[in-house]
């Protein structure tokens, strides 16, 4: 197994058995006009065949979990039928499907579809299971897609047994060691909790907030998403009045060109926690956390049933290396700019969700023309329209910081008045 693979399935864990369908993706991609079903079809089972993460199954019986890959057989990808020609009814299907748990342990850890309308392929929908996929493979894969589409072929791909054997030879204690001591600074509020209400996510789109977040980027030499980051622990901090927050970041863990095209998990947590000190330079602050975050990332390939093992000998209380409450995530590009009336524009738009375990707090963040902030949570832990209004707050605080007129945290405005909430 590789590091990715292993805490994908330990997480699973952490969730319960009647939580699996946490770990589904969903991906929907455009089928250029004039391109038939057949071909489509075609294209995907070609992706199956080059890559063995889409033809693994998972023995989960063992103290270790392993995996058997097989050998490549042609699946049945099924045509619908859509109502409507629109990239949210496709939506609507990949969500209707990814409801559903997938069993990686005797069958494929994906299903898709080829949406039609009066006959016309529109979209493949694809629904893959986190331990064979994550954001960075799905890129991976909607750009090796769209290479088949245009006729193209596909060379060599490198598989995660390569990255699996590579870990094994590299020794990982550093970054165990590194986590065994900084597990006594995490807040154990920020844990995962025991907390079933419905999750839901208000998001907003915009363009000043980009600029502000770019040109503190720029300023301080520091990552957009740890400037997004900081505000986001201040707003929150604010809201929920504590001085500190941890956060479990997402190190994707691509980080040599060998592993950027490997089609399988590399995602790992990387917790952070972040003191906000309302007496402290907003600009200080910021710079702060980006050197955490880094430090974070720079040890977040690791073996977490080592970890595990690690903090148990150091006489740890918690001791699950998957178990986080607040989560943060850098999505990268936006999925497609919102259209002119969009709510994300001048508002907030929601969005339901079945889930009902993980995390109870989720910001991410994504950027194009704007940035696009989403705020995630459970309605125990922000009721109402508190999601919609820390949204608001963050977008203020990037605002109000990048004008670089305060000399304290204190001094930020987290006040939003060009957003209806």
């Amino acid at each position: 197994m590789t590091y990715g693979q292993l805490s994908v399935l330990r997480s699973l864990e952490t969730h319960g058995a009647d939580h699996r369908s946490v770990a589904n993706l969903i991906s929907v991609w455009e089928v250029p006009f004039g391109v038939g079903t057949a071909q489509v079809m075609d294209a995907w089972l070609q992706l199956v065949a080059a890559h063995e993460s889409l033809r693994t199954t998972y023995d989960l019986s063992g103290p270790s979990p392993t995996q058997t890959v097989h050998p490549y057989r042609p699946s049945g990808v099924a045509a619908v039928e859509l109502a409507e020609d629109s990239f949210e009814a496709a939506l609507r299907l990949a969500a209707e499907s990814a409801a559903e748990p997938i069993d990686i342990e005797s069958g494929q850890p994906w299903r898709a579809f080829v949406t039609t309308h009066q006959g016309d392929a529109l979209h493949l929908v694809t629904v893959i299971h986190h331990v064979a996929a994550d954001n960075g493979a799905l890129r991976v894969l909607e750009e090796q897609f769209g290479l088949l589409l245009d006729g193209g072929t596909l060379g060599p791909v490198v598989q995660p047994l390569e990255m699996a054997q590579a870990q094994q030879e590299e020794p990982g204690s550093r970054s165990v060691r590194h986590w065994t001591e900084a597990w006594g600074q995490l807040v154990p509020a920020d844990r995962d909790p025991d907390d079933g209400s419905e999750r839901r996510r208000a998001s907003l789109y915009s363009l000043e907030a980009l600029a502000a977040t770019q040109q503190l980027s720029e300023q301080l030499r520091i990552s957009v998403q740890s400037v997004v980051l900081g505000v986001g622990a201040l707003a929150l901090s604010r809201l929920k009045r504590t001085e500190q927050v941890t956060l479990a970041l997402m190190a994707a863990n691509r980080l040599t060109d060998r592993w950027v095209p490997l089609v399988s998990s590399l995602n790992q947590f990387a917790p952070v926690t972040l003191t906000i000190d309302e007496e402290a330079n907003p600009l200080e602050y910021l710079r702060a956390g980006y050197l955490q975050c880094m430090t974070a990332y720079m040890n977040g390939c690791y073996d977490v049933d080592a970890l595990r093992t690690s903090l148990r000998q150091a006489g740890r209380q918690e001791t699950d290396p998957t178990a986080f409450a607040k989560h943060f995530n850098f999505l990268g590009d936006v999925d497609a700019e919102p259209d002119a009336g969009s709510d994300l524009h001048t508002g907030i738009q929601w969005r339901p969700s079945t889930q009902r375990s993980g995390p109870n707090f989720h910001l991410a963040v994504a950027t194009g023309k704007g940035i696009l902030i989403g705020v995630g949570a459970s309605r125990d832990y922000l009721e109402g329209n508190l999601p919609a209004v820390l949204a608001a707050s963050i977008e203020a605080g990037l605002i109000n910081i990048a004008k670089g007129s305060e000399s304290s945290l204190a001094e930020v405005s987290l006040d939003n008045p060009w957003r209806s909430v």
